[in-house]
């Protein structure tokens, strides 16, 4: 390598071989200055690597209806996995090859059709039967699941229709009528003993949360214990369930009260809807996601 002092001029070979490694520097042997070295002509410039992305993740495949029993194709296969083992159990015939039937073609019915499980409407040759009651695909596990807990005869509910509704909470209404009677003429007499407006003023907010707190009592007590009914109710042969059927927990009975109360605030209409909905429900039962039905 050849090398120029810029002070004075003096120019000079440098073997590569002898150079100190890690030099950066050198002094001219004759003005003594310092002045600093080229890099080595050897020395290869790293090119920067570019990064490789991750793979993407495999789509999964999409559901399909098996052509032999109407269920759903979980895999990439022909059949489900029940006719897939159907087929794998079936035993060797002439020339040891398991022969499955011919599937049954799917008919073009474009007529659509009410999910036993979430109540949606969809294409019948999209769903899958189940005896007389019809399940989406998406619905299909949950309701082989409910099948086999004992808990699919969720689409067997009698719901409870408008006027018969009236009559249970116009009893409910007098039962309550008669506690709150009770605690009002209580506070009445209290404000009367004591002619104080702060006390007037006590009374009132008191005889507010005795009545809510009767209302909540009443609808917790009746609707998650045994009778999942009010009185006015069970008079009318009616119990409050879920959507599945089951009974109530205090924490939805409290949180249906209070969405009752909705129902009252906007001119009734919150009770109204239930004239007009398929499975009779109000308000409060669409925001709790309850059902009246009967017993």
């Amino acid at each position: 390598m050849t090398i120029t002092c810029p002070h004075c001029g003096l120019s000079g070979q440098l073997d590569d071989s002898k150079r100190p490694a890690g030099a950066t520097s050198i002094n001219c042997p004759r003005c003594k200055q310092s002045f600093p070295l080229p890099p080595l002509e050897s020395a290869a410039v790293a090119q920067p690597v570019a990064p490789v992305p991750p793979p993407l993740p495999a789509e999964p495949a999409p559901l399909r209806p098996c052509p032999s029993c109407g269920g759903i194709i979980e895999g990439s296969g022909g059949l489900c996995n029940t006719c897939e083992a159907a087929r794998n159990r079936q035993p060797a015939s002439g020339n040891g090859i398991n022969t499955v039937p011919p599937p049954v073609p799917a008919a073009e019915d474009r007529n659509s059709a009410t999910c036993t499980v979430c109540k949606g409407r969809f294409a019948q040759s999209e769903m899958v039967r189940f005896g007389e009651k019809l399940v989406c695909a998406s619905c299909k596990p949950t309701y082989v699941q409910m099948l086999a807990m004992g808990m699919g005869n969720t689409g067997d509910l009698r719901y409870a229709g408008f006027w018969i509704r009236f009559g249970a909470k116009f009893i409910d209404g007098i039962i309550l009528w008669v506690v709150n009677f009770a605690t009002t003429m209580a506070t009445t007499f209290l404000i009367a003993s004591n002619s104080s407006p702060q006390m007037a003023i006590v009374a009132a907010i008191m005889n507010v949360c005795i009545q809510v707190g009767v209302g909540i009592a009443y609808n917790v007590y009746f609707l998650s214990g045994k009778y999942q009914a009010t009185p006015g109710k069970m008079a009318c042969g009616l119990k409050v369930v879920t959507a599945e059927g089951d009974k109530l927990s205090a924490g939805r009975a409290v949180g249906r009260y209070f969405a009752e109360m909705l129902s009252g605030m906007i001119l009734l209409i919150g009770y109204i809807m239930a004239a007009f909905d398929d499975e009779k429900r109000t308000l409060h039962d669409r925001i709790c996601n309850t059902r009246v039905i009967f017993k």
